[in-house]
């Protein structure tokens, strides 16, 4: 615990720095409408400290490598054409590095309420919160519930290049919302879903993975909003096709292997209530993986493999007051096929979660969350997030703090 808190002071310092900062600039924070066009953004800053492991990014030390920009325009055109899209820059430890990256544009054409279709840098709809990642005013968490939203891999979950088609379905006195979609997400050897393959013991790192592609992506949602106000209930189901890695074997350099995911699908459930000041959400995520290993020819021939994790979470979240809110939440991941020879720890991990948030405007907002950690699934051991093997600890604590200016 020491280790958590010895650097108190300068998270102090740092923080009161950055709120002091954004609280200059929040009045002048508002929406912009300039001849029909909406603009809109946000800018974060935050800090991450863990008294053990580097999880979810290089935290022992503590790190204000963490901070998220976003600026965003939409029109429209007569009363059925909507365009737009947004601007994205992150810096998440290791990841991002303050590029500034086309994260959505759409043009989005609703015929009737019944049927629409938007193409372009489409949100992708993996799960409940998949469409609104960024929307720290929705909530009081600083990160969502890792087993299912795992902040490494936003640019790889947030959107892909294609197509949907969408609408609402009147059904009584209730309604039933579906999309269905497909198109392809384009991969980054620097992203998150590069260190998940690097972490695998399979590929001399560094270099790592040096090629990684995917085919397409395909799915479906259809959601439920019930007779009884505030209740809602979804099916999400997404497919990725042939997503490639390939770079340098372990044991000879010299020689490539490759990991071709021939399919992974995700199959997801939620629920979620709000009644007055309350709103309580579970999602559980059913991963099924099939894969083909290719070692070179002459020590091995291809294998095929299956894997998969089972997910869930539960989350509770009350409105104290204007500007005071406060969430718990308790969730869970754990292999479904485990490695033989793993160890039970590698093969799981449980987080509870603590949250409390304040609005100091309209505008401005900050966040304090502590995580309870038992497990160390998914924990990375590459450049820029070292866990030495032997290291890692069964259980951890990690603290975070975050501001956020939006307009």
């Amino acid at each position: 615990m020491y280790s958590l808190f010895n650097n108190y002071k300068s998270l102090l310092r740092h923080g009161l720095l950055c709120a002091t900062l954004l609280l200059a600039a929040g009045p002048a924070a508002a929406a912009l409408t300039w001849n029909n066009v909406q603009f809109g953004g946000f800018i974060s800053q935050g800090y991450l400290l863990s008294d053990q492991n580097n999880y979810p990014v290089d935290t022992e030390d503590g790190t204000f490598d963490f901070r998220e920009y976003g600026a965003n325009a939409s029109t429209t055109f007569g009363n059925h054409l909507r365009v737009g899209g947004q601007l994205f820059a992150q810096r998440f430890g290791k990841y991002g590095d303050d590029r500034i990256i086309l994260d959505w544009a759409v043009a989005d054409y609703n015929f009737r309420q019944e049927f629409g279709i938007r193409v372009g840098r489409v949100k992708y709809p993996r799960s409940l919160h998949s469409d609104v990642l960024d929307a720290d005013v929705l909530r009081p968490f600083i990160f969502l519930p890792q087993s299912i939203y795992d902040a490494r891999l936003r640019d790889f979950q947030a959107s892909f290049d294609g197509a949907m088609i969408y609408g609402a379905i009147g059904a009584g006195s209730s309604s039933f919302d579906y999309k269905v979609f497909y198109g392809d997400i384009p991969m980054k050897l620097e992203s998150g879903v590069a260190d998940f393959f690097n972490t695998s013991s399979l590929y001399a790192n560094p270099p790592g993975v040096q090629s990684l592609g995917m085919d397409s992506v395909r799915g479906a949602t259809l959601a439920w909003n019930t007779p009884i106000s505030g209740l809602r209930f979804a099916g999400y189901y997404s497919e990725l096709s042939h997503l490639v890695a390939v770079g340098p074997f372990i044991a000879a350099p010299a020689l490539a292997s490759k990991i071709d995911i021939t399919k992974v699908a995700y199959k997801v459930a939620s629920a979620e209530y709000t009644k007055d000041n309350w709103t309580l959400v579970g999602e559980y995520l059913v991963e099924d993986i099939d894969s083909v290993l290719t070692l070179p020819a002459f020590i091995a021939p291809p294998s095929v493999s299956k894997s998969g994790t089972r997910s869930y979470y539960i989350s509770v979240a009350r409105r104290l007051s204007e500007k005071l809110e406060v969430g718990s939440y308790y969730t869970n991941t754990h292999a479904s096929r485990p490695t033989p020879g793993t160890t039970a720890s590698s093969n799981k991990r449980n987080d509870w979660t603590i949250s409390g948030r304040y609005d100091v405007s309209d505008h401005l907002l900050f966040k304090l969350e502590v995580h309870f950690i038992n497990g160390t699934k998914d924990m990375f051991n590459v450049p820029g997030i070292e866990n030495k093997p032997g290291s890692l600890q069964g259980s951890m604590i990690l603290f975070a703090a975050k501001t956020t200016l939006s307009f």
